[in-house]
């Protein structure tokens, strides 16, 4: 015996620290692989999100600022300003000395020089505003203007006398606002008749030139107010992002309106945007943090050359570490050089991945990529609507960031499993030397509650783990008891919900497998209803319209009990009921009663709740067969003459009318006044129909 037992120990003990390593293995990593999936399912739910919602915001802004470029273009101010400063600038005839020449020249070769440290082509002075108006305008607003480059918007009169001086004194604060307000770097009149710039806030090298012929007429600000001739009236068009020298090579976007006067197209309004006011805009001013992010997350727009059109989170972070890493993985020295000139990233970088590919298609993307850094990714990406401009929009964080918890988890479990391991080994030896001690009092205890007996005793097993068991068993004895009352209660509910669809004289039929139900009944009185007036359960009608059908359902159940009334069928609008299934008198007055007892619980309802319910009824009396029908999903129904004609008298009543056929209204008691119902066509010659009201002493 004490061998056995000694093997017996020895199995339970191996057995028990193998159940519980396998289960912490097992649990450990169903964990980790479901972790796994919630995490990227989470991370892609959250990407797809923000690139939807972003979408919308970058489309709603770009919209807004087309819109604001539009609304300048029949501002009163702003049309009146064009037509002063294009006649003052009309009026300039005044050539530049030799030595204003010289100056303008020399200021061109010196704007230039740092161009041609970036591989860019340098303009030579032939880019010079070929008339003497763009000529006296470059010289005296940008050569002789006190103020620097990104300053030359402070100069109100260049104080050289001139019509145009005067004019651009009393127009340009007012303009320079405007440029401020709608976040333009700069804004640009062109007049119409010399397609000349005769206006610049920031005074450019674009001022003064022909936008059709003239140095940077090849370019976007050429293009732009060619596209004006093919668009809408009232409509402004965007370009696409651009290198514009004349604003130091900086990536900039246009966007122009065209000006009338009346039907007349006087000129133009052309609003400059940097590219960092389009990154703004995408990041949301970025706020990493608001867009949930963290702390790798980005978001760019790409163009369809496959290069960015706005900088890239790790570029305003830390743009030497950014530099760095284009220059590891491209060896491109120009493109830095660009770079660092241009102080961005944008046209420069390019992005060439499955993201950006399936959204220039067209398509929405979600999923793993490697990004332009050729770092793992989580990105998804999606097309942006902005006029004729192939932009896309691409949300990313980086796969290492999204599964840190996946790593905090995997650490977690293995230094669990460590801990587990010597812990569970010690303890599953105890347990097997205690559980294997008095085993013999156990199978006693067991074999009781396998019985059915009482197991009053097992405390006789002592106070450890084994006795335990023996008060656990004691517990599931009583479980057992229970289980066997919540059978009898379940019996209880499974009645209850047939006795919803079927006469509870059935159930029991219909429980022990009996299918195909059918009963011929001597007589019955059937009730048709049509109910109307309830309202869509849709938008905050949801929470009224359950109250109103709860209300008449419990009503109704009531007065079914009441009267012995028995359901057929209901549906939103319509019910049958039956009356005095196979009694002589067929139910006749309960059935009347009852019909009269639904009219009044739907009007109170509908008073209550303020809904313009509305009811019809009918009744017929006479032979009718039922029984239950289906196999899978059982229905009781009832067939016969009196069903047709209820249901038919229901739909030809008026609302709150009730209309019995000949037999009902013979057997109408004194309580009740009936009036011959003419003007049925639909029924057949040989029906008559009567409405039954209750009398005035009823009533009283």
């Amino acid at each position: 015996m004490s061998a056995a037992r000694s093997r017996l120990r020895r199995n339970v003990g191996f057995t028990l620290v193998a159940v519980a390593l396998v289960s912490v293995l097992l649990l450990s990593g169903l964990n980790y692989f479901f972790a796994r999936l919630l995490i990227a399912e989470s991370v892609s739910a959250q990407l797809s999100s923000l690139r939807d919602t972003r979408i919308q915001a970058i489309e709603r802004g770009a919209e807004s600022i087309r819109s604001e470029v539009g609304t300048l273009a029949v501002f009163p101010s702003v049309i009146e300003a064009l037509d002063g400063l294009s006649d003052a600038y009309a009026d300039i005839d005044e050539e530049l000395t030799s030595q204003q020449t010289a100056e303008l020249e020399s200021f061109y070769d010196a704007a230039f020089a740092p161009l041609s440290e970036i591989g860019e082509d340098v303009p030579d002075r032939s880019v010079l505003p070929g008339s003497n108006a763009g000529r006296f305008l470059q010289y005296h607003y940008i050569v002789d203007n006190p103020d620097g480059f990104d300053d030359r918007d402070r100069l109100d009169d260049a104080g050289d006398g001139s019509t145009y001086s005067a004019a651009h004194a009393g127009f340009h604060p007012l303009l320079r606002s405007l440029a401020s307000t709608i976040g333009a770097s700069d804004l640009m009149l062109v007049d119409s008749e010399t397609l000349d710039v005769v206006y610049s806030v920031k005074k450019r090298i674009d001022i003064g030139t022909d936008v059709t012929v003239g140095p940077w007429a090849e370019g976007a600000l050429g293009s732009v107010v060619d596209e004006l001739a093919r668009a809408t009236v009232g409509d402004s068009v965007i370009t696409d992002t651009v290198f514009y020298v004349p604003a130091r090579a900086q990536a900039v976007v246009f966007v122009a309106a065209a000006i009338r006067s009346g039907a007349e197209v006087t000129g133009a309004i052309v609003a400059e945007l940097p590219a960092e006011a389009i990154t703004g805009l995408v990041t949301a001013g970025q706020d990493w943090d608001a867009l949930g992010l963290g702390e790798t997350g980005d978001i760019y727009l790409v163009g369809a050359d496959g290069t960015l059109r706005t900088d890239t989170r790790a570029w305003l972070d830390d743009r030497e570490r950014f530099l760095s890493t284009h220059a590891d993985r491209n060896a491109d020295d120009d493109a830095i050089e660009r770079m660092r000139f241009v102080e961005s990233a944008v046209l420069t970088q390019e992005v060439d991945n499955e993201a950006v590919e399936d959204a220039l298609a067209g398509e929405m993307f979600i999923g793993t990529v490697t990004s332009y850094r050729g770092e793992t990714t989580f990105a998804a990406s999606g097309p942006v609507g902005l006029g004729d401009q192939d932009w896309v929009l691409v949300v990313e964080q980086d796969r290492t960031e999204a599964n840190e918890g996946l790593g905090v988890l995997l650490r977690t479990t293995l230094l669990v499993i460590a801990v587990l391991i010597p812990g569970t080994a010690l303890l599953g030896w105890w347990m097997a030397r205690s559980l294997t001690r008095p085993f013999g009092e156990l199978v006693d205890t067991a074999g009781r509650v396998a019985r059915g007996e009482p197991t009053v005793g097992a405390a006789r097993l002592g106070n450890n783990e084994l006795g335990d068991v023996g008060r656990q068993l004691e517990v599931v004895a009583a479980m057992l008891e229970a289980e066997e009352a919540a059978i009898v209660a379940e019996e209880a509910r499974i009645n209850d919900v047939l006795g919803a669809v079927i006469p509870p004289r059935l159930i029991d039929r219909v429980r022990s497998g009996e299918r195909g139900i059918a009963d011929l009944l001597d007589s019955a009185t059937v009730v048709s209803f049509l109910l109307e007036g309830v309202p869509e359960a849709i938008g905050s009608e949801q929470d009224m319209v359950f109250e109103i059908t709860e209300h008449l359902a419990e009503g109704v159940d009531r007065l079914l009990e009441e009267f012995g009334i028995e359901r057929v069928r209901t549906s939103s609008a319509n019910a049958l009921y039956a009356a005095g299934l196979g009694e002589d008198d067929a139910g006749l007055d309960e059935a009347v009663q009852f019909a009269a007892a639904v009219m009044d619980l739907v009007v109170a309802t509908g008073a209550e709740y303020g809904a313009p319910l509305t009811i019809r009824a009918g009744l017929a009396a006479g032979d009718v067969a039922s029984g239950v029908v289906g196999q899978q999903q059982l229905a009781f129904s009832m067939w016969g003459e009196p069903v047709t004609t209820a249901f038919t008298l229901a739909s030809l009543a008026r609302p709150g009318e009730i209309l019995v056929d000949a037999t009902v209204n013979d057997a109408v008691g004194p309580g009740w006044r009936r009036e011959p119902r003419s003007g049925l066509p639909t029924l057949d010659d040989d029906i008559e129909a009567w409405t039954v009201h209750r009398s005035e002493s009823a009533d009283a």
